[in-house]
């Protein structure tokens, strides 16, 4: 099986005002709810994007509702971390 290691870059809360902090179910809360907009940039070993694509946005969030990801967040923002399954 295919496997895609993405590295994904958000922004939770005000940009400007945002927590250091979150409790873990929390982040999931918020990260259940991510909108495209959300995500400053998203990027493998060989791509980089600021406007990720759909079809990836939605195996992103698959991997969000299956709680398949590691995070680190400073100051409002939240660097993710993910293997995304590219076949079926």
């Amino acid at each position: 099986m295919k496997k895609l290691k993405l590295h994904v870059e958000t922004i939770i809360g005000d940009r400007y005002n945002s927590a250091d902090s979150l409790a873990e179910n929390e982040i999931h809360e918020w990260l259940l709810n991510i909108q495209k907009h959300d995500i400053l940039k998203a990027e493998t070993k060989d791509d980089y994007w600021e406007d990720i694509p759909q079809v990836l946005f939605e195996l992103f969030k698959i991997n969000i509702q299956n709680k398949n990801y590691e995070y680190t967040m400073v100051k409002g923002r939240l660097w993710l971390e993910m293997e995304i399954s590219l076949e079926p």
